[in-house]
């Protein structure tokens, strides 16, 4: 993995980028606490992040993000010394980037660690640095804020759901979505976006925004919810999804 060097703003492996511009004799013998210094700092490259662990860093295709707008929002994830270790704790900062135009950014958070860095701070980049888009819910064509319900064992086992269904939950009262498993498990909510980047063919269905869908292969199909078996299993994720509020309610101090 490489990565480019804030100092002479050339390509270094990352192992090496760590004493790069740094003296044998100035490397302290336990330099994992070291206080970071202001010319120390990286980025980190996102697309090799996501080849070392591609079920739980995810970042947006390389065509999206060569296609950023003025305006965006970015995020990129900061790496700095002087002497990082990748194991080590505290030497990441992933932080907003406002795009104003092709690899040119504005800081929009201020770091916490980085010295060197402050809000509003011009920062270069190119797409293999972005790991996260700040996507608008028309563009993405479902509302970012829902939490469906979902099968445990799709996020515990990492196994893409059965069946996906918009659905009245406990008493017919509010609409959700529901994912689930054929051995079902414990129901639990979790955020729309983490199931999406996991299983990239959920898009299909939320972006249908009604209906009950079946997974076939890689995709899925919606099918008539009124015949077979279909009705019955509605009324059992009903059932599970006032389950889970019942619980949540209980979880909740007076």
């Amino acid at each position: 993995m490489t990565a480019i060097c804030s100092i002479c703003g050339q390509e270094h492996p990352l192992a090496e980028m760590v004493t790069a511009h740094i003296e044998p004799e100035d490397v302290p013998a336990d330099a994992r606490g070291a206080t970071p210094e202001r010319q120390d700092w990286w980025l980190a490259d996102g697309e090799a992040l996501h080849a070392e662990h591609p079920r739980s860093f995810f970042i947006p295709t390389r065509e999206r993000r060569e296609a950023l707008r003025r305006g965006e929002l970015i995020k990129l994830e900061f790496q700095y010394g002087p002497h990082a270790d990748s194991e080590g704790e505290g030497h990441i900062e992933r932080m907003w980037v406002e795009v104003a135009g092709p690899g040119e950014g504005i800081l929009r958070n201020g770091p916490f660690r980085i010295q060197g860095l402050e809000l509003g701070d011009h920062v270069t980049y190119a797409p293999e640095h972005v790991i996260s888009i700040d996507y608008g819910d028309d563009e993405l064509g479902y509302a970012q804020a829902e939490r469906p319900i979902v099968d445990e064992n799709v996020l515990l086992e990492d196994r893409a759901p059965d069946v996906v269904a918009r659905a009245p939950g406990p008493d017919g009262a509010d609409v959700w979505w529901m994912l689930v498993r054929e051995d079902s498990s414990q129901p639990v909510q979790e955020r729309i976006n983490l199931l999406t980047d996991r299983f990239p063919a959920l898009a299909e269905p939320l972006r249908a925004g009604a209906g009950v869908w079946e997974r076939d292969g890689e995709a899925y199909r919606r099918v008539d919810e009124t015949t077979g078996e279909w009705p019955s299993l509605l009324a059992f994720l009903a059932d599970a999804a006032e389950r889970l509020h019942r619980s949540e309610d209980q979880d909740t101090p007076d």
